[in-house]
């Protein structure tokens, strides 16, 4: 609870939110406003569940009692007050030209066919925006409010022993603190978020006027359940935390991953938004985005918002031109009462700051009708006479009653229509947040493959020498893999030089013939079946060779060459050679202690 000021008479705000109310009364005249008090306080948890009043005594009583707290007398009748959500419509459409007294009268007729709600079942407002926008035309601002929605919230005022006397949108209260505050130029466009705890209010500005507004069912709750799940904070903590309230130990960053999600939500929406407003034939550019509410204090979200949408981001300032008195909000408090008040300031403010949306949906109770003066005049006629008057105008009831019924029908089957349409935006919406998933886990899966791929080459460059050394090997000794087995061999290796893509050797055969088989082995060694390892401009190269006679007297053949290698031809055994390997030191080990076993020493020798 936070409560604030001194008590006196004004223009009070109020402002009932899904997570606590709020209370504003300004005092003084229009050109000098003054904030003689304020006051909040929270709901408990579950009091409105997804805008549905649950507990309806408790809104009660805590509505009492944050305006007797703000020092509002008991019936008083300069409450404003504001509503929002899907049961409200605002629409701007064109009028054939005529009085507002006139208008009055026939906007009943114009709304049949541009709100999605039966007309019996609406409170109606309108105004004249624009008295000519062409020749015996003109275009009206028109507002549309379920009954059943502002008849709870006025029962909800009257049972807190207040007298409402406007209910208005929260949007426009927003626009209205805007234009009091900024004073903006006729041409510049805006949009104002008011990020509440359920609700995200977006209106966009232009030339005083709304020229689009929606509601985002993107709040609060959502951050704090992020916040909760990831870093496992406490309901309180994670609360504080979007009031900028940070605890030790968690940074800026982990917050931020935190809630990246709800936020790329956010965006997205804003983004379709956009669209839908240069959809509708607006062809302005928005100038700025400013951003209020409890939730708009998060650490980051307007330089986040401001990168994502391209645009310059503020805090909304509703407090400009008016006075804050030091005992009522101290000056390290301001920012922060700002946020959580725009909307009641923007309430407050309709006592003295006229406006072109200045709508009230608060239409008098059921019950005040004028009494009709004078009575009929008699009329002699005869019975025939009565019955042969009536017949006509029964029929013509009969077939109004059957007309309004068709119509009603259509009616609800357009209801039922903009329910699936709000269905399939909304699925819209999610297809675009999974589209962008997708190309972001195949940037991911491209990244993993060229880091494979580095791997590879990697590996291939560190068992380069291992796997020719090994082929060579295999082609001297073709008739066993394992290094070290005692064979009839017709050739040997003297000496190994390896390089990058060739191999030097030299060594010693029985036979030319050797040679050449060795040489035949060793272009036929294709370790992937397909590429060969080794390659050999023909079997009769050009190699030294020298012939000398040994201490038997048979004769040898020492000889030179150089092979070139071919690496790629590797790269299908990377990751295989080394359980290959382990096979071969067993096998190695295996004969090492079967020439040191004493029963084999007679036959070594």
């Amino acid at each position: 609870m936070f409560i604030f000021g001194r008590s006196g008479g004004g223009t009070v705000g109020l402002d009932i939110g899904s997570h606590s109310i709020k209370v504003v009364q300004l005092t003084g005249s229009s050109k000098s406003l003054t904030l003689s008090s304020y006051a909040i306080q929270e709901l408990s948890p579950g009091t409105i569940v997804d805008g549905e009043v649950v507990n309806r005594e408790h809104l009660i009583d805590t509505v009492h009692d944050v305006v007797r707290q703000a020092g509002v007398k008991s019936g008083s009748k300069n409450i404003n007050s504001a509503v929002s959500g899907r049961s409200v419509i605002v629409r701007r459409i064109p009028m054939e030209k005529m009085s507002e007294q006139d208008a009055r009268q026939a906007i009943q007729w114009e709304a049949e066919t541009h709100i999605p709600f039966r007309i019996d079942e609406v409170s109606l407002d309108f105004k004249i925006i624009n008295p000519e926008i062409s020749p015996g035309q003109m275009e009206v601002l028109l507002v549309a409010a379920k009954k059943e929605v502002v008849d709870l919230h006025r029962g909800i005022l009257q049972g807190a022993g207040l007298k409402p006397s406007i209910i208005e949108l929260e949007q426009f209260s927003l626009q209205r603190a805007y234009q009091h505050a900024y004073k903006p130029s006729g041409d510049e466009c805006v949009t104002i978020l008011n990020i509440g705890a359920e609700v995200t209010n977006m209106v966009v500005v232009r030339n005083g006027l709304p020229s689009f507004n929606r509601d985002l069912s993107i709040g609060g709750s959502r951050f704090v359940e992020a916040l909760q799940r990831t870093l496992g904070l406490e309901y309180e903590v994670a609360l504080g935390v979007l009031k900028g309230n940070v605890p030790d130990g968690i940074s800026s960053d982990e917050v931020h991953t935190a809630i990246g999600r709800v936020i790329e939500e956010l965006s997205t929406s804003i983004r379709r938004s956009f669209i839908t407003y240069q959809a509708s034939g607006e062809n302005a550019r928005i100038d700025k985005m400013y951003i209020s509410g409890g939730c708009s204090l998060m650490p980051g979200l307007a330089s986040i918002l401001s990168e994502q949408h391209g645009l310059p981001v503020e805090h909304f300032q509703p407090f400009r031109n008016i006075t804050i008195p030091e005992d009522v909000i101290s000056d390290s408090e301001v920012d922060s009462m700002s946020a959580i008040l725009a909307v009641c300031v923007g309430l407050a403010l309709r006592g003295y700051e006229p406006s072109m949306v200045d709508i009230n949906i608060l239409e008098e109770p059921e019950g005040k009708k004028r009494k009709a003066s004078g009575a009929p005049k008699e009329v002699k006629s005869t019975a025939l006479l009565t019955v042969l008057c009536v017949i006509p105008y029964l029929a013509l009831i009969a077939g109004g009653i059957i007309a309004y019924k068709d119509y009603q029908d259509l009616k609800d089957h357009e209801v039922e229509v903009n329910e699936e349409i709000e269905v399939i935006e909304e699925q819209i919406s999610q297809l675009g947040i999974q589209m962008d998933q997708q190309a972001e886990a195949s940037r991911l899966s491209a990244a993993v493959d060229r880091k494979l791929q580095q791997i590879l080459e990697l590996s291939l460059r560190q068992k380069y020498s291992v796997y020719v050394v090994e082929y060579l090997c295999r082609a001297i000794y073709p008739e066993a893999i394992i290094p070290g087995s005692r064979i009839d061999k017709g050739i040997y290796l003297t000496s190994l030089m390896l390089l990058p893509t060739e191999v030097y050797i030299t060594g010693v055969a029985k036979t030319w013939g050797d040679i050449i088989e060795f040489q035949r082995d060793v272009a036929e060694i294709m370790p992937d079946g397909r590429t060969p390892l080794f390659t050999l401009d023909d079997y009769g190269q050009i190699y030294t060779l020298a012939s000398e006679a040994t201490r038997t007297g048979s004769r040898r053949y020492n000889f030179e060459m150089m092979i070139e290698v071919n690496p790629f031809a590797l790269s299908s055994l990377v990751g295989e050679f080394a359980s290959d390997s382990g096979v071969l030191m067993e096998a190695v080990e295996e004969s090492e202690n079967t020439e040191e076993s004493p029963d084999n020493a007679g036959e070594e020798s």
